[in-house]
């Protein structure tokens, strides 16, 4: 009996745990007005972890953050490349 008892425990224990998945739905199927590949010898500049980005509604914007697939179907996108 404590056998079952401690298997229905770990089971509803790792049922209940949430594991972070994207979701294709929350990825953004919107054109943004510019890629912006920074080229600039050297460590990125603090707060930076990507040399590539999106200028998406004015704001600077993650790539990770789009659908990649949607953007390469549907958009033809202005690259800026920076020295």
């Amino acid at each position: 009996m404590n056998k079952l008892a401690y298997l229905l425990i770990l089971t509803a224990a790792f049922t209940s745990c949430k594991t972070p998945q994207r979701s294709q739905q929350a990825l953004i199927r919107e054109c943004p007005e510019e890629k912006i590949v920074n080229k600039i010898p050297g460590p990125p500049v603090k707060g930076e972890s990507e040399k590539i980005y999106y200028i998406y509604q004015g704001k600077k914007v993650s790539p990770k953050q789009f659908d990649q697939e949607w953007l390469d179907k549907n958009c033809e996108i202005k690259e800026t490349v920076v020295y």
